[in-house]
């Protein structure tokens, strides 16, 4: 179950890049935000009322967690996409969103002492070589052309924010459900977003809102919010932050199959490979130790 639910955020978060590049020219990056968390906290807080309500000191006593959750999931995370956007390349930014996983093990070992197997390693290492092969169309001699400049710092910083989100998912209290912590997460995001979106939109600015962007408010408040965060931080509970982290590397191969049955783009050979080598990562990653027989 906690493959599925890891399977079904990731599978959602994959259309945020088609999503970005139609609407890149026409909304602001915290208009976005605002819009998509204002409709899940709409969806959420009626679901999460009796446990906001019963919660409410417990919430208090770890406004530590919440506010860091929302800074690092709502307010930073995809958000940060679209201002790196501005001056990185799509490669670019597709060669340092592989670090979102990588950061969450290493801290994962750090602070909570996650035991990492040799077969996990490589397993994260082969995943990570099969996006690389996807991203780079099979010409890894790409690497050497790669020039930092703001947006990939900026695209680094969104990448850690995701790790962080995931990582004190672990400190939810066990009488706060899932629900109910998003729900106050969201509250506190959009209270922080707020000001940003009025001071880069304007009143002006969201007066010219189009019937179509609030439809795209609607299915990144419902399916790219909602349902893929309570999906992705259930994983986390689940499975584990090295399990679930790898699950997060087939966001390529489901953008690539929407952008064929969407877009009617092609689909490399390139792309083909990098998908075993990614499925193989997983492999190596998920399936169960050998147990070593007794000795006779």
């Amino acid at each position: 179950m906690g493959y599925f639910l890891a399977l079904t955020a990731v599978f959602f978060w994959s259309f945020n890049i088609i999503i970005a590049s139609y609407f890149a020219t026409s909304l602001q990056p915290f208009e976005i935000a605002f819009g998509r968390w204002f409709i899940a906290a709409f969806i959420l807080v009626p679901i999460a009322w009796k446990g906001l309500r019963d919660n409410f000191r417990l919430l208090f006593k770890n406004a530590w967690l919440v506010i860091t959750l929302a800074l690092t999931g709502i307010v930073w995370d995809n958000t940060l996409i679209y201002y790196a956007g501005h001056t990185a390349s799509a490669v670019n930014m597709g060669l340092l969103d592989v670090t979102g996983p990588i950061f969450l093990v290493i801290m994962s070992r750090m602070f909570f002492k996650t035991p990492i197997e040799g077969r996990q390693i490589v397993g994260l290492a082969a995943a990570i070589f099969g996006v690389l092969v996807i991203i780079l169309h099979g010409d890894l001699t790409q690497l050497k052309n790669f020039r930092f400049v703001s947006g990939d710092g900026i695209m680094l910083i969104n990448t850690f924010c995701f790790a962080v989100y995931s990582l004190l998912q672990a400190k939810r209290p066990p009488q706060i459900n899932q629900a109910t912590m998003l729900a106050a997460t969201v509250i506190a995001g959009l209270i922080i977003i707020y000001p940003f979106m009025m001071t880069t939109v304007g009143v002006d600015g969201l007066k010219r809102l189009r019937p179509i962007d609030f439809g795209v408010f609607v299915y990144l408040g419902i399916f790219n919010s909602v349902i893929s965060y309570l999906a992705w931080n259930s994983a986390l509970n689940k499975i584990g932050s090295v399990k679930t982290g790898v699950i997060y590397y087939l966001l390529p191969i489901f953008s690539g199959a929407e952008a064929y049955f969407i877009l009617h783009e092609k689909i490399y050979a390139s792309q083909i490979w990098g998908g075993l080598l990614i499925i193989l990562g997983i492999a190596l990653t998920s399936l169960p130790a050998k147990k070593q027989k007794n000795p006779a």
